[in-house]
């Protein structure tokens, strides 16, 4: 009997899509793809004022994901700058609430 070694699958990156001044994010928000989304975020979240995401795309969050949108709204609110979530998945909104960060994130 010969055993296979299966490869994990390992995400993309999500794409961040800027239309009209929202930010739509497609694919999964994980440990595998946050660094390289954070990475770039100066492609994407560059701008002046508040900062719209459309997450109605994104089908999977982890606390890794959790953790980059923290991060995201800390660093525009040193901009004076307001970070709006939209269409937040259930998986975010789950996190969020046993991470206590729901008021943090206007996800209530």
């Amino acid at each position: 009997m010969t055993m296979q070694r299966i490869k994990p699958t390992i995400e993309a990156a999500p794409t961040f899509r800027n239309e009209a001044g929202v930010v739509h994010v497609v694919g999964a928000l994980n440990r595998e793809s946050v660094p390289n989304a954070w990475h770039e975020r100066d492609t994407w979240a560059l701008g002046s004022g508040e900062l719209i995401m459309n997450l109605s795309q994104v089908n999977a969050v982890d606390s890794a994901g959790l953790a980059m949108l923290i991060q995201l709204k800390a660093e525009l609110q040193t901009q004076q700058r307001e970070l709006t979530l939209q269409n937040v998945n259930k998986q975010l909104v789950a996190f969020a609430a046993v991470s206590g960060v729901t008021e943090l994130l206007s996800l209530s």
